[in-house]
């Protein structure tokens, strides 16, 4: 049932997306073929290659946005709106329709981030382009299979890896701060003023975040305790996890307990 709810999400969300990500690569194609023009016989084109750069800065930044009301406006209208009756009447757990949310959003941020990696190589990408790369991969990866074999290497490697499991944790953790945020609107007691409370709630619950992490830190500092960035990336990190399983269990909570549909 979980792979069914997550199909539905993405037919869903992808009518948003596909499009967006098909206007941003078309663009970027033109863009190219622009840049290519010679001055002297495509003057006009170049003067329109001025405009495909500005649409295509427009485009990302409307794909931001998009992202981040496509979050917000799934988890409202599919799960505490009038959508919410029959997606609760489904034989699934309330845990499994907020997880189908949280991996589709979190998956459509993934490929957004591919869809800006493939503008740049067609935007930038030549053949002596590609050459370079081969090369330098030629070169950095018998170099990473030594430093392997290092304390100091394998040190580097477990920074970069805590790095990127941050940044992929810190956008779990906001996702699911908006989720438990919206739910926390739908309180009988906000009836009336749903999208304040939910906004109020955003930022408290945030502003604690922050502070219990940094009082955590800066415990660790007074305790004695080595604070270097890979200690200090770990700690981060656990801390995240136990944010994301508590504001996750409270959001399903008040589902279960407290729903006051639309």
């Amino acid at each position: 049932m979980l792979g069914k709810l997550i199909k539905y999400e993405f037919k869903a969300t992808g009518r948003t997306f596909l499009p967006l990500y098909g206007a941003i690569l078309l663009v970027a194609l033109i863009q190219r073929f622009l840049g290519r023009s010679n001055k002297g016989v495509f003057e006009e084109l170049n003067t329109l290659g001025n405009f495909t750069n500005l649409a295509l800065v427009g485009l990302f930044i409307a794909l931001v946005v998009i992202t981040l009301i496509v979050t917000i406006q799934r988890f409202q209208k599919n799960l505490l709106s009038d959508e919410g009756y029959l997606m609760f009447t489904l034989p699934v757990k309330i845990r499994s329709l907020i997880i189908t949310k949280m991996l589709v959003a979190v998956t459509w941020v993934i490929l957004s981030g591919i869809v800006g990696m493939i503008t740049f190589i067609v935007l930038f990408a030549t053949g002596e382009f590609f050459a370079e790369v081969g090369q330098m991969f030629s070169i950095l990866i018998p170099r990473m299979m030594i430093m392997l074999q290092d304390e100091a290497g394998r040190m580097g490697l477990f920074v970069i890896t805590q790095f990127a499991l941050a940044t992929f944790l810190m956008y779990i953790q906001f996702v699911v701060l908006i989720y438990l945020s919206l739910a926390i609107g739908q309180f009988p007691s906000f009836q009336k003023h749903r999208t304040a409370a939910s906004f109020i709630a955003f930022f408290v619950i945030n502003t604690a975040i922050n502070w219990i992490t940094g009082m955590t830190m800066l415990g660790s500092l007074y305790t004695g305790v080595n604070m270097d960035p890979t200690r200090s990336l770990f700690i981060a990190n656990i801390m995240a996890i136990v944010f994301i399983v508590v504001m996750f269990e409270g959001t399903t909570y008040i589902l279960k307990k407290h729903l006051n549909l639309e």
